[in-house]
């Protein structure tokens, strides 16, 4: 007598291929690693056509662990947050290369072998070539402008170290850099937004505001006026949600980690542009490093909250500082020196 089939068996040969794309859709606009993104397309036909590659769920910056750039195998690691996951990637045009961010999608390749440049996105090996320079001395790059998320182009910045400082910048698809010169030497906090370059005078405060496309000063911000002018910390620029050009400081008292947040307030037509003291930044997430940062939304990603501040210290330790209760926690990672951070993207 054949076996009858029961309910539970009949459920498991069910085919999964027919779900509704738009039910499809849904699970993947859920995943919050890349990874498992990437897995979800490769089942089948159906689910790959109901999760383009261009409309990728959002996701959190990787944090790339230090990279020697003259390694022979190329090999990449990054520690994604959400998942808590370690992703080992084979680049090989990332060899011999010092990647710099934080960014989105491209990191900044800066070859050892033959001082070239070129943007690099990991996941793909798609790389864009940055042309030289082309003016004689010690050039540094500063960082690639953390633009390209919401589309716009991508920006690289470099300065050049000489008795009179210049800087020079590079928009994708540009032929030559753009040189600005008469700016100071000692800058920590940058941001770009809207072709203007903000920037931070470490010894007075003061953030000019370069126009790149005049390449001139359009204006000067004094700094916030409740600024200890004796206190020692780190400056960092980012450019929030809404466009919002924010203005961090950090510095210790002990052991005890402290940020005083400003935004920076345009005026209204009469009054000239100022920082102005805040102490919450709603749903973002700021994610620091080398004077600059990224922003993202918490609310996009299930298991975080905003008003918070995620950075590393001494290169060595991933740390969260709660804007709500000045308090800093030490995180788990896996690695015992940190690079920077990406936030990966398949295009």
């Amino acid at each position: 007598m054949p076996k009858q089939k029961t309910k539970s068996s009949t459920n498991s040969e069910r085919n999964w291929s027919e779900l509704p794309q738009d039910i499809l859709h849904l699970f993947s606009k859920k995943l919050p690693d890349i990874s498992d993104f990437i897995r979800f397309r490769v089942v089948c036909k159906s689910w790959q056509l109901s999760a383009l590659v261009s409309d990728a769920p959002p996701q959190l910056p990787w944090l790339m662990e230090f990279h020697q750039g003259h390694e022979e195998n190329a090999i990449i690691r990054f520690y994604c947050l959400s998942s808590g996951k370690v992703h080992t990637i084979t680049c090989p045009d990332s060899r011999n290369a010092l990647l710099i961010g934080p960014t989105y999608r491209y990191l900044l390749a800066y070859h050892l072998g033959y001082s070239g440049m070129y943007l690099l996105n990991p996941l793909t090996n798609d790389h864009i070539h940055v042309p030289p320079i082309g003016v004689l001395g010690c050039w540094l790059l500063d960082y690639i402008a953390p633009d390209p998320i919401e589309g716009g182009d991508i920006v690289v910045m470099s300065r050049l170290t000489t008795r009179h400082s210049m800087m020079a910048f590079w928009r994708s698809k540009a032929n030559n850099w753009v040189n600005v010169k008469r700016i100071g030497n000692n800058y920590s906090g940058k941001a770009f937004y809207m072709g203007q370059h903000f920037i931070n005078d470490g010894e007075t405060g003061i953030t000019d505001v370069i126009d790149i496309s005049t390449q001139k000063l359009a204006y000067q911000v004094a700094p916030p006026k409740d600024t200890n002018p004796l206190l020692k910390g780190y400056t960092f620029m980012v450019v929030g949600s809404g466009g919002k050009i924010l203005r961090l400081f950090q510095y210790y008292k002990g052991e005890q980690c402290h940020f005083d947040i400003h935004y920076l307030y345009f005026g209204d037509g009469e009054s000239k542009p100022s920082w102005v003291k805040i102490t919450d930044i709603g749903d973002q997430m700021l994610f620091l490093q080398y004077y600059h940062g990224l922003s993202l939304c918490a609310s996009n990603f299930v298991g975080f909250k905003g008003n918070c501040i995620y950075f590393l210290k001494d290169r060595q330790y991933l740390c969260r500082y709660n804007i709500g209760d000045c308090t800093t926690e030490v995180l788990s990672c896996p690695f015992d020196s940190m690079g920077t951070w990406f936030v990966p993207s398949l295009v």
